[in-house]
């Protein structure tokens, strides 16, 4: 067997992480006339707690048509709810999503 050098599993590591951040969805990019880039940011930081802290409709048995584990389910449906409920609230601030 060839003997690896002890720096080529954190390279590999390094490859993989650098590769499916570049397979990542992209952040979606925010605009409102006249907003600094600071109240931007501050829009949506404010949002996003708004977002996580505002109460989770209630999870019911999962459906026939589900075919993931329910566990996982509601982690997809909490996220889901919760991206909606982001993207309401900065519309209601008069944000628009860049395309």
């Amino acid at each position: 067997m060839i003997p690896l050098h002890p720096m080529a599993p954190r390279a590999v590591l390094s490859a993989l992480i650098v590769f499916l951040t570049g397979c990542a969805a992209p952040v979606t990019q925010w605009e409102k006339p006249g907003a600094s880039l600071t109240a931007v940011d501050e829009a949506m930081q404010a949002c996003r707690v708004a977002a996580r802290l505002s109460p989770q409709p209630r999870m019911g048995s999962p459906t026939p048509h589900t075919m993931g584990t329910p566990g996982m389910d509601r982690i997809e449906d909490r996220d889901a709810n919760e991206a909606a409920r982001f993207r309401k609230c900065m519309q209601d601030q008069g944000y628009s999503a860049k395309p």
